[in-house]
């Protein structure tokens, strides 16, 4: 069998598409017009994200501060972020998508810059047989991780999560 299938690299190399979710619900966030917060992020095994990992060590060294390090985060999120639909918006309307508005956004809401590094550390949601990609948070997707694929399971269910 040819391993070259199985590339992780080239896969994370194509931003998919992450659709936020409450924080305090986990359900997806939508629109009364059925549109939802979607932010476009690369793998955090692209070549994107080691180039952003790499310009951040050079930036801060090996020990930054914890302001530092907080900074460092968000410029990371940001350098793997492609962009974003209109719907993210504060209280003076749409942020339109920058670098620097991305590493704002993430610096002040860190239930998205959560939401985007979990997302991004997740192969499966570059998988690239299945069509379209992931959608994180989509109702028929399994989200992020393996455990939030069994919790959501388990309410549809009925039963009780663990």
């Amino acid at each position: 069998m040819k391993v070259n299938k199985f590339n992780t690299r080239d896969a994370a190399n194509i931003p998919k598409t992450l659709r936020l979710k409450d924080p305090f619900t986990q359900q997806l966030i939508k629109e009364e017009d059925g549109s939802t917060l979607d932010i476009y992020v690369y793998g955090a095994r692209s070549d994107i994200s080691r180039n952003a990992l790499k310009n951040n060590q050079r930036k801060y060294g090996k020990t930054p501060t914890e302001d530092e390090a907080q900074q460092s985060g968000a410029e990371y999120l940001a350098a793997i972020t492609q962009g974003w639909n209109k719907n993210i918006e504060d209280d003076n309307g749409p942020i339109p998508f920058s670098f620097e508005n991305a590493v704002q956004l993430y610096m002040k809401q860190d239930w998205i810059a959560e939401q985007v590094g979990l997302f991004s550390r997740d192969i499966a949601n570059y998988d690239p047989t299945r069509s379209g990609g992931l959608k994180f948070g989509s109702d028929n997707s399994p989200g992020s991780t393996q455990s939030q694929k069994t919790r959501t399971e388990k309410k549809e269910k009925g039963q009780e999560a663990e």
